[in-house]
């Protein structure tokens, strides 16, 4: 009797392909049935429709080139456009500088930052749980308490500075040592942003900085590898490899969890009133202004130790991620350029801190230079081409000042790479000028009283490094820019 064939059998080519197919398919059906801005402005790339929609999703090195066309073309003459989806990224409306005042005063119920950056960061995996970023408390406590804690901060940074230099490029002036810049800057910026987080003994706990350190990576890398994988496998893509950064989290937590609990164990015996404590002074740093700013507001979900150490997490990623290259950049461009531009800031630096007899906020704002320098940098090298996305929340959706409807989940941004190198805006834009910004103000500090008072003191102050404008959008721009 014949035997009988065997049914077909699935080849591992077969099975790739299969995979291969199903990932692609997936992916293009949701990227091309995500909100989408509306067609009647105009689309860059290949335009808008399935067929050009799959085109632009390929399209991997075209952004820059687009945004630029655009951004000539139409942000202009204050119209705005669409820079199209491609591999990884949302379609966004691209708002011209005119129309950026509209969009900053909108309230959060209607164009939401933190919803923006909810989806750009993978919120639902990246940071331990989804309450972290969906509800960004640590940003409120920053922005509510850093400014005024900058006297006591900066002599704690100043003693942190050079212990961080020598860990990370050691002390022998003897040989030259082959370094790499951005690595350095990645490893020595988690040191300085814990002092001011967690204060003197674990910003030199190399362990607990490694974890830190390691958590930022793992943001990044699910982030990419998240905008690659389709939506439907998220759930169970996005739980695996959220385990990194968790597993990093719960490193950095067997330090962070037993300062916190201290520290707050030391605030309630304080304010009980015990006389051991009498003498005792709370340390100014991110863990006692969350409890205070969390038992102040009645948040006291906020108030529990392991959520202070949660929160401790994302803040380190966006100073690790965006200090390091803003850094880096400065840095190349500083040695990049003549010799008179190190030589000028190493004057300035000494004369003020002999003038001032040490590091002062007084001081840094005299550094008029150095001011320039990193945010010549800011302007000449962006970090990103697109920035300050804000992503329309209300149901109804929202108009523009064009007249324009804008439907729910549409995303919207500011061309921050194209107005900053904008010859409209900027004498030779595509130079770097080191002391662009600095001359006029170093200029009306030498004036005599009777010569200030001519000068328009508030166009000279547009100037500074962390003041934010529509033409200065590396820190954000409005109430919540960092």
């Amino acid at each position: 009797m014949a035997q009988e064939e065997a049914g077909p059998k699935l080849s591992l080519p077969a099975l790739a392909g299969a995979i291969a197919t199903y990932w692609l398919v997936a992916t293009l059906y949701h990227l091309l049935n995500a909100p989408q801005p509306p067609t009647s402005i105009p689309w860059l790339g290949y335009g808008n429709g399935w067929t050009a929609g799959v085109r632009n999703f390929f399209a991997l090195t075209k952004s820059k080139e687009w945004l630029q066309a655009g951004y000539d073309k139409y942000s202009k003459k204050n119209k705005i456009f669409v820079l199209p989806a491609t591999l990884g990224m949302r379609a966004e409306i691209v708002m011209p500088r005119e129309q950026m005042s509209w969009m900053f005063d909108q309230p959060d119920s209607v164009l939401s930052t933190s919803a923006a950056h909810y989806e750009f960061l993978q919120g639902d995996y990246c940071f331990v749980e989804p309450a972290i970023l969906r509800d960004p408390y640590h940003e409120h406590v920053v922005h509510k308490n850093l400014l005024r804690n900058l006297n006591a901060i900066i002599p704690d940074l100043a003693e942190e500075v050079p212990v961080a230099v020598d860990s990370i490029y050691g002390t022998n002036t003897d040989t030259y040592t082959k370094v790499d810049v951005l690595d350095t800057f990645m490893r020595m910026i988690p040191s300085l942003t814990n002092r001011i987080l967690v204060g003197p003994t674990l910003c030199r706990e190399r362990k607990f900085l490694d974890a830190v350190l390691s958590f930022t990576t793992d943001v990044v890398r699910i982030q990419a590898l998240l905008f690659l994988i389709p939506r439907a496998l998220h759930p169970l893509v996005g739980s695996l490899l959220s385990l990194t950064s968790k597993y990093h989290y719960w490193l950095s937590s067997k330090f962070s969890l037993p300062l916190i609990r201290k520290r707050l164990e030391d605030i309630k015996k304080k304010d009980a009133g015990d006389p051991e404590y009498k003498a005792w002074k709370e340390p100014q740093d991110f863990v006692t202004w969350s409890y205070r700013t969390a038992m102040a507001e009645g948040r006291l979900d906020e108030a529990h130790p392991v959520r202070i150490a949660k929160r401790i997490m994302p803040v380190n990623f966006a100073s690790i991620h965006t200090t390091s290259l803003t850094a880096y950049e400065t840095m190349t461009n500083i040695l990049s350029s003549d010799p008179s531009v190190i030589e000028s800031l190493r004057e300035e630096a000494h004369r003020l801190l002999q003038e001032e007899g040490g590091w002062t906020k007084q001081g840094l704002s005299r550094m008029h230079r150095m001011d320039s320098v990193i945010r010549e940098s800011q302007r000449a090298s962006p970090i990103a081409l697109t920035f300050i996305h804000r992503k329309v929340v209300a149901k109804e959706g929202i108009t523009t000042p064009e007249g324009v409807h804008v439907k729910y989940g549409t995303m919207l941004s500011c061309p921050w790479a194209p107005l900053a190198l904008d010859d409209d805006i900027h004498d030779n834009p595509t130079e770097f000028d080191a002391f662009r910004y600095s001359r006029a103000r170093e200029e009306y500090d030498s004036m005599k009283p009777e010569e200030k008072e001519k000068v328009d003191t508030l166009k000279l102050k547009q100037t500074g490094l962390v003041t934010t404008s529509d033409r200065h959008l590396a820190f954000g721009h409005g109430r919540h820019a960092w």
